[in-house]
């Protein structure tokens, strides 16, 4: 995951952290106005209880007779005090006058006073409206937001308090949101952060991985590629042994020095390459000198000349002066040769005369060396897949011989094309930088 993915989704997650808890502050905030009015109704709805209890506690201490004003110090709630003639015992208790005033009666005693609730419900308050039903008769339905009602417990006043009221939809703590913000914008930075040194941690635990195996993979490349270079030397060099045995056997000393001779040769090219294979692990510079074809090529034959003669393989070269010498690793020319004149004797296996043919020419500022033979050619797999890694177009073949051959002529700034001759067999193509020496046409 980039950096740039990781941001927006951090920010998606923001706003969507910040959207739902809005959502929830807003709610909780006017959740808080809810129960702020229902503490002032209870608040309200227990004054007036009580004063209704102070009435009914009271009337029947009185006998109609006291100081009004005396008694208004202490009850402020009753504003008159009269006797009453002949009421019934089973009469009303209850008179209401309206505007929260009613006459509340005693039969027993004879006597009514009249009590004024309104101070009670002018007090400072958030309802519209607030009201209390002195009558029996429900009221209107009602369809304010928030609505309360509540009966009183007083026998003699069973009156019934109700309350009205509107969310103030905007009377909120504003402030509140913004730090809310700011909040969820540390949090998931932090959280970013953590996923991110999560990510980059496993990046690098995978890029290690990674380079791992690619290190495990060229190592075996490379392995594969110096058993292959050193399978053929070693096979000459184990065969040049066994006929100086045979030799010795037949108290033959010149045929025996001359096998051991070459025995010697194949296992100082066996030393020599392994030195090459190291430097081209370790990539240390490449040093150009001018090197000329005849005798490299005559070297390379050399060292085939077992495979060749049993083979029947019959090898000319012409190299013409103005095109006789390169820029190259002598070594790693030879060994670039070696390949494609082992490939070339491998490939003509099923004839009984084979041959392989090898020249230069200049074209402008390069050296081509064209090497020809008389198998089959390549065929358009071969052609398209030979210089990839493992790809081989023998059953027993390695795959990595034309891999390396390519690799050490781009060394050598030079190139290799792979093509078939018109009159049929394979035509390999190098190009190299002609020797400073070079004669020009």
């Amino acid at each position: 995951m980039t950096s740039q993915k990781l941001i927006r989704r951090a920010l998606v997650v923001w706003i969507i952290l910040c959207l739902l808890s809005s959502v929830l502050l807003y709610a909780e905030q006017i959740r808080r106005q809810f129960w702020e009015r229902d503490r002032e109704f209870t608040a309200l709805f227990s004054g007036i209880s009580a004063v209704l209890t102070q009435n009914e506690s009271v009337l029947p201490l009185l006998n109609g007779d006291e100081d009004l004003t005396a008694l208004r110090k202490k009850f402020p709630q009753i504003l008159a005090l009269e006797k009453t003639h002949d009421r019934a015992l089973d009469a009303a208790r209850v008179e209401p006058l309206g505007d929260e005033q009613y006459w509340l009666y005693n039969p027993w005693r004879q006597i009514r006073v009249r009590i004024d609730l309104r101070p009670l419900l002018t007090a400072a308050h958030e309802f519209s409206p607030l009201h209390i039903n002195l009558s029996a008769t429900a009221s209107e339905p009602s369809t304010a937001f928030w609505h309360w009602q509540r009966d009183f417990p007083q026998h003699t006043q069973p009156f019934t308090l109700t309350a009205d009221a509107e969310p103030r939809w905007l009377n909120i703590r504003w402030i509140l949101f913004p730090l809310l913000f700011l909040g969820w914008a540390g949090i998931v930075a932090v959280g970013a952060g953590v996923v991110w040194q999560r990510l980059q941690r496993l990046n690098a635990e995978r890029r290690a991985w990674y380079y791992q195996h690619a290190r495990l993979n060229t190592l075996g490349e490379i392995t594969a590629g110096i058993v292959h270079e050193i399978n053929q030397p070693l096979t000459a060099a184990q065969t040049w042994i066994q006929g100086a045995q045979r030799q010795l056997g037949q108290d033959n000393p010149a045929a025996v020095s001359h096998a051991l001779d070459a025995a010697q040769v194949q296992t100082q090219r066996i030393g020599e390459l392994l030195a090459r294979f190291r430097e081209h692990v370790v990539q240390e510079k490449v040093t150009l000198s001018e090197v000329d074809l005849a005798e490299c090529w005559q070297h390379v034959g050399n060292l085939l000349e077992h495979e060749r003669r049993n083979e029947h393989i019959t090898v000319s070269h012409h190299f013409p002066p103005e095109a006789a010498r390169v820029q190259a690793d002598r070594l790693w020319l030879e060994q670039v040769l070696h390949n494609l004149l082992s490939n070339a004797i491998q490939a003509q296996q099923e004839n009984a005369r084979g041959w392989v043919h090898i020249t230069s020419q200049r074209q402008n500022e390069v050296i081509e060396i064209i090497m020809t033979d008389g198998g089959p050619g390549f065929s358009p797999e071969a052609l398209e897949n030979a210089f990839m890694p493992f790809y081989s177009g023998r059953e027993k073949g390695i795959g990595l011989g034309m891999t390396l051959t390519e690799s050490l002529m781009l060394r050598m700034n030079g190139s290799i094309t792979l093509g078939n001759a018109p009159q049929g067999g394979a035509k390999i193509v190098l190009q190299l930088e002609p020797g400073k020496g070079a004669a020009h046409d």
